[in-house]
């Protein structure tokens, strides 16, 4: 190294589990009259007393004795990691019997599920559920090992090594030119995961005949021991970043069954590492057993993850940055998901990948970076109507949503019904909407909403400035005793109901993904921003953004052939609170809103709007957007029908 680089050595506390200490190894230079320092690793360091007691190093191959004591002692004494699931696996769910070597139909024995890359089939000999084979596969002996795919065929002997004599492998447990039973096994995915005792997870390798890492295929001795000075040192073992064959973390179908997953057992080409609910442990026995890191860890939910749609929007996100080979899997590859933090039946309680009961919530969803336009896909098999994330997904794009307090809907979205709609079909689409949870002091937010003519009819108003945000509430809990009550009142009164007569609308204009609703449109001009775009009212005052980094959008924006001068129109579809933070500047004052005794609202009212495009009489989401809810008011809005597809 050149003389000005150093090897700094900062030493940790001695460890519980392990005789002797660990110590984080820094690079240290200089950068102008100061110095910096570069982590490049972990020591674990003990003295020569107990070097004969020292653990052995990582191997070529899997060491169990460790690994299974862990497992084995998690099923035993963790109360987190107990089956507290619905026991109700699939009908006709089949496991492979491992001591038999072939396919068994049973749902009461205890079995691992396997997590992998499929890839390409490197062999065509490879074995595989079809209606032709399923019965051979069934014979004692019917799965040989030279025509299984290398991956399955190392879980197998995973298994054995742990004791567990059943295994579930998608490939050869499902029928695969059967669209009903795949169907019916896909819509129970999260009770196989949740269910099966311990979840295998081929980390590395790109295709299902790759095999697992220690098992049959050895690994690179990466942990050595050294002797220094009556000192040995041990490196810690990490994974390695930007490994092309570690695709697993990428792919769309792992990441639900991580999630479903009460036990994961991780194989990379580095290390073998066991994640239960409460802790991670690992085959190097120098690294310390670690608390689940919540926010890097598979958990359903997460501690503060109070609502459903907390939950939902993390994976969403997470989901959402993966790669499903094929876009007809999109929702299917997430419906474990909202099974398990719905607890209903996803066909039932999901539209398009957005949890009914949390419609509004989940339509505040933007492309990170929307480097693509939207556009809607639809096929045979699937549609991604242009409001769904879906529709940025499978464009590769990242999905996020708004960090925001959410105080309720500003428009009713009919699905699946034809203007005019009856009474009790406006009641099922109020009363889909009206079961989100909104966040506290709704009541004051959506008050000033209707003060400020959001609402098809005026609930509330006050005939002076003498009213107090208390007061507010309180004249709420009089007239109405829930929002579910207060959206009945609000959308079925009948000048709302007139608005949504329509006798031009077809029966084509409510299906395949399409919505209908009545509210209200305004139009705004963009101005660009480092990042992304800002909404100007007419006066050319920046009112608020779109959201995310709207790219291509703003690239075009920036090109020479645009109109500066240009409307885009906008659709407001709820209301929300915007926190104010030390830097939010002039509009804490200027944007909020305040009662009769000076107090000011705790969040910045503003109105979430989709930002649209026409294409004859339906309309597409093109970006997410978001203005304050005084500059709303000023603007120059009015009521309009919308489908939107």
């Amino acid at each position: 190294m050149p003389s000005e680089y150093n090897i700094c050595l900062y030493l940790g506390p001695p460890h519980k589990h392990l005789s002797g200490i660990g110590a984080d190894i820094y690079l240290q230079f200089k950068i102008g009259d100061g110095m910096s320092n570069m982590w490049v690793g972990d020591l674990h360091i003990s003295t020569s007393e107990s070097m004969e007691k020292s653990p052995r190093v990582v191997d070529a191959l899997i060491t169990w004795p460790r690994l299974k004591d862990k497992i084995e002692k998690c099923c035993r004494d963790h109360i987190e990691c107990q089956e507290n699931v619905r026991r109700s696996l699939p009908r006709g769910f089949r496991v492979i019997n491992i001591p038999q070597r072939r396919i068994v139909e049973t749902n009461n024995v205890a079995f691992a599920s396997l997590s992998y890359v499929w890839g390409k089939d490197t062999r065509t000999s490879l074995l595989t559920a079809t209606r032709a084979t399923i019965a051979g596969m069934k014979r004692e002996g019917g799965l040989p090992i030279s025509e299984m795919p290398r991956t399955i065929e190392d879980a197998m002997t995973v298994c054995n090594r742990l004791g567990i004599d059943y295994l579930w492998a998608d490939r050869l447990c499902i029928v695969q030119d059967d669209p009903d039973d795949k169907m019916y096994q896909i819509m129970a995915m999260d009770e196989i995961y949740s269910c099966a005792l311990l979840v295998l997870v081929a980390a590395h390798g790109d295709s299902m005949d790759f095999g697992i890492d220690g098992v049959s295929r050895a690994r690179p001795i990466i942990q050595r021991h050294e002797t220094m000075t009556g000192l040995q040192l041990t490196n810690l073992v990490r994974e390695s970043e930007g490994n092309p064959s570690a695709l697993w973390h990428t792919r769309g179908w792992t990441y639900q069954e991580a999630v479903c997953a009460r036990r994961l057992l991780h194989f990379t080409n580095t290390r073998t590492y066991f994640e239960c609910q409460t802790s991670i442990f690992y085959e190097d026995a120098y690294n310390p057993e670690a608390e689940v890191d919540e926010f890097s860890a598979y958990g359903l939910r997460l501690k503060d993850e109070i609502m459903d749609f907390q939950a939902f929007a993390r994976h969403i996100t997470n989901y959402s940055s993966r790669i499903l080979s094929y876009p007809t899997d999109t929702y299917n590859a997430l419906i474990g998901i909202g099974n398990m933090l719905y607890k209903t039946k996803y066909t039932e309680s999901f539209i398009c990948g957005f949890p009914k009961m949390d419609f509004d919530r989940a339509l505040r969803w933007y492309a990170w970076d929307g480097g693509k336009a939207a556009e809607r896909l639809e096929t045979p098999e699937i549609v991604c109507p242009t409001w769904s994330w879906a529709s940025a997904m499978v464009q590769r794009e990242e999905v996020r949503y708004q960090d925001t307090e959410f105080y309720g809907t500003l428009v009713v979205w009919y699905t699946g019904v034809v203007a005019p709609a009856s009474k009790a079909e406006q009641l099922e689409a109020i009363n889909m909407q009206a079961k989100t949870r909104v966040d506290e002091e709704w009541e004051i937010y959506m008050a000033l909403a209707s003060e400020e003519g959001c609402f098809p009819n005026a609930p509330v108003s006050w005939s002076s400035k003498s009213y107090t945000f208390g007061g507010t509430r309180n004249k709420f809990h009089a007239r109405w005793s829930s929002y579910h009550a207060f959206c009945i009142d609000v959308f079925l009164s009948s000048e709302a109901s007139q608005r949504f007569e329509d006798k031009g609308v077809s029966m084509k204009d409510s299906e395949r993904g399409r919505i209908l609703a009545v509210a209200q449109i305004a139009f705004f001009r963009l101005k660009e921003r480092q990042y992304g775009l800002e909404i100007l009212d007419s006066e050319n005052n920046v009112i608020g953004k779109l959201c995310g980094d709207a790219t291509k959008m703003r690239k075009e924006y920036l090109s020479p052939e645009h109109d500066r001068n240009a409307l885009c129109e906008f659709v407001s579809i709820s209301l929300s609170g915007l926190h104010i933070r030390s830097y939010t500047g002039k509009e804490r004052e200027t944007k909020n809103y305040s009662d009769a005794t000076d107090v000011s609202l705790l969040t910045l009212p503003i109105v979430n709007l989709l930002m649209i495009g026409r294409r004859e009489k339906y309309a597409y989401r093109k970006e997410l957007g978001w203005v304050y809810l005084r500059d709303w008011a000023k603007a120059n809005r009015k009521w309009e029908r919308v489908i939107l597809e």
